[in-house]
């Protein structure tokens, strides 16, 4: 099988090792030449001149760009494609690129997917993909196969639900974990706090820690690209501002009512297995 990887980035990089490994040949290319020619050289694969020569026989192609150039270069490469090969997207948003999508008329199949995880994953046992079959055919079920075989689960779901879902399992995330990071910035006692840790401190610390091994530009896209991002912050700012009034008028008790509906949603037998996985966590460290 013939796979071309479109974008030389982290998660290009990541996907053109992984078809190496699991998919067949496989050529990268990026509108930027030298920087497709390096990935290619340290993955060992080859590099094409043009995006448009790279898909131009593939069976396969994937498209990994920023959030918004995402929709202009899909339309751009599935018209470069064969009949009866396949053209996905790795963007972690998905209205626009579906939409564009589904504008298109052309031969490819069409498939918007979402890998949720980053370019640190050594193996797909126990990943998470969301799927937008658009025009779904033979190769889409050959890699969502290969994705089984290999550990992975795959979730197929309609582009506006998986925005959704994203604005919380992604987009809030990444939010608290930016707001936690600028706020450390400001406090003249975080080195010392780093040596006085207790377990819920040093995991938050932990996660912000690992944001900066991100990309600062596509923690951005992720916020600005999902329409439902905004509406997901403006609750979360709501919730610090009603908690605040709380506890400036001095009612301790307002942590009792988040606590009794926290836990209708999860247990009690889920909250003490997630503490005791904290303290595993804390003591290996």
């Amino acid at each position: 099988m013939k796979v071309a990887i479109i974008g030389a980035g982290a998660m290009g990089k990541w996907f053109a090792s992984f078809a190496k490994k699991n998919l067949g040949e496989v050529t990268i290319a990026d509108i930027n030449i030298a920087k497709a020619k390096k990935v290619a050289r340290e993955v060992g694969i080859k590099a094409a001149e043009t995006c448009e020569d790279a898909v131009a026989q593939a069976d396969i192609a994937i498209i990994a760009v920023p959030i918004a150039k995402t929709p202009e270069v899909v339309k751009s490469m599935a018209r470069a494609m064969r009949a009866g090969s396949l053209l996905m997207d790795v963007a972690s948003a998905k209205g626009d690129v579906v939409e564009a999508m589904n504008e298109l008329d052309v031969e490819p199949e069409l498939v918007s997917i979402h890998p949720l995880f980053g370019p640190g994953a050594t193996t797909l046992k126990g990943k998470d993909f969301a799927a937008v079959p658009v025009r779904p055919g033979k190769r889409y079920a050959q890699f969502k196969n290969r994705l089984n075989e290999l550990g992975a689960r795959i979730t197929e779901m309609e582009a506006e639900e998986h925005d959704k879902v994203m604005a919380i399992s992604q987009c809030l995330t990444h939010f608290v974990l930016l707001s936690y990071l600028k706020a450390l910035r400001s406090m003249k006692e975080i080195k010392l706090a780093e040596k006085l840790r207790t377990p819920m401190f040093n995991a938050l610390l932990e996660l912000a820690k690992a944001t900066l091994a991100g990309n600062p530009d596509l923690y951005g896209e992720v916020q600005v690209m999902n329409k439902y991002a905004q509406l997901t912050r403006s609750i979360l700012v709501e919730a610090s501002r009603s908690l605040e009034v709380a506890f400036t008028a001095h009612d301790v008790k307002a942590t009792r009512k988040i606590f009794n509906e926290a836990l209708a949603l999860w247990g009690q037998p889920e909250a003490r297995a997630a503490y005791k996985r904290l303290y595993e966590h804390f003591e290996m460290g």
